[in-house]
């Protein structure tokens, strides 16, 4: 595991790029005493805590930097430190809000503030939330800056310079497929005439396939629920029709190429622009969008990226149709003024 913190002496070292913190349990352990007859115990679980996260998240983008598809100039010491920044703050931010929770166990029941309390406690277990759902956003934005066209294995995306060509060569992948459980079915029914047995059946379908022990087994081997032998190629045959139409689709959009137009409204201009290059509808305001529009932009599937400094969503018929949906939206909304 890669260490950016480290506990020393009942203290927290946290040290990346730019970003140093130190955190002494005895600084922070008052913060608990309302809690726990333990606050000193309760702090060191807290640190302990803090550290096992920036060091997950660290070893996270370290393992990352590896990978042979990283885009060039991927900067990961920056993302580990911008993290380790926020999720120390946010840290912060949980235990300031514990610190004013009480337990009735601890300060007795005697006129215990309860209602109080309780609202203190969910502040406090959202400022939690927080930290969890930092950690997980973040691994999210990560992966998508070094890997914006998925790792080795991951789905094909349509803003891949290579979509086509990856798309046509799993099409041909899952043809020769569909070929090689062609062949074993036939040698499957002709030994299955001559009542040979299982065991030579695989021996032949490996043979005169190249198919592996096991998937061959699998093939033959009949299962209690299983009434017939062989391949069955229905899933690999409807996948092969999703990905030509899916193929067909990415070739009229990069025939069309980028293609951008202004719509006027009485309280501003904005630019839909079907972004070829990257596959994605988008609408380019001149501004911040009102609240109400924002809304309107979410439920039609728009999102907002700061990349590319656009509401965007991908690039199909159904982004048009959203498209027209918004347009029309604002469009009576000015009229009903």
């Amino acid at each position: 595991m890669m260490t950016i913190a480290l506990i020393e002496n009942a203290t927290l070292v946290v040290s990346v790029g730019s970003f140093a913190a130190s955190i002494a349990a005895k600084g922070i352990e008052h913060k608990f005493d309302a809690l726990t007859h333990y606050p000193d115990r309760r702090a060191r679980i807290e640190l302990d805590e803090l550290a096992d996260r920036l060091n997950r998240f660290a070893t996270f983008a370290r393992d990352l930097a590896e990978d042979s598809n990283i885009v060039a100039g991927f900067d990961g010491s920056g993302e580990v430190e911008r993290f380790a920044r926020k999720h120390v703050a946010l840290t912060r931010a949980f235990w300031e809000a514990e610190s004013r929770c009480l337990n009735w166990f601890i300060t007795g029941p005697a006129n215990f503030p309860k209602a109080r309390n309780e609202k203190r406690q969910a502040t406090a277990q959202k400022r939690r939330q927080e930290i969890s759902d930092h950690e997980a956003k973040a691994r999210k934005a990560i992966r998508a800056r070094a890997l914006p066209f998925g790792a080795e294995g991951d789905p094909i995306r349509s803003n891949d310079p290579d979509a086509i060509a990856k798309i046509e060569a799993k099409i041909a992948a899952l043809s020769d497929a569909i070929d090689s459980a062609k062949a074993a079915n036939r040698i499957i029914r002709r030994m299955e005439k001559a009542n040979a047995e299982e065991a030579d059946m695989v021996k032949a379908v490996v043979a005169e396939t190249n198919a592996t022990p096991e998937i061959a087994v699998r093939a033959i081997v009949l299962q209690p629920w299983q009434t017939r032998r062989g391949y069955d190629t229905t899933g690999d045959r409807a996948e092969i029709r999703r990905l030509k139409i899916r193929l067909a689709t990415l070739r009229r959009t990069q025939e069309r190429g980028t293609i951008s137009q202004t719509v006027e409204t009485e309280t501003a201009a904005f630019e839909v622009k079907e972004n070829a290059d990257i596959a994605r509808l988008q609408l380019i305001f001149p501004g911040k969008p009102d609240a109400e529009t924002r809304a309107l932009l979410k439920s039609n599937g728009f999102r907002w990226s700061p990349r590319e400094t656009a509401w965007q969503r991908h690039l199909n018929e159904a982004g048009r149709w959203a498209a027209k949906r918004v347009m029309a939206a604002l469009e009576g909304r000015v009229s009903d003024a």
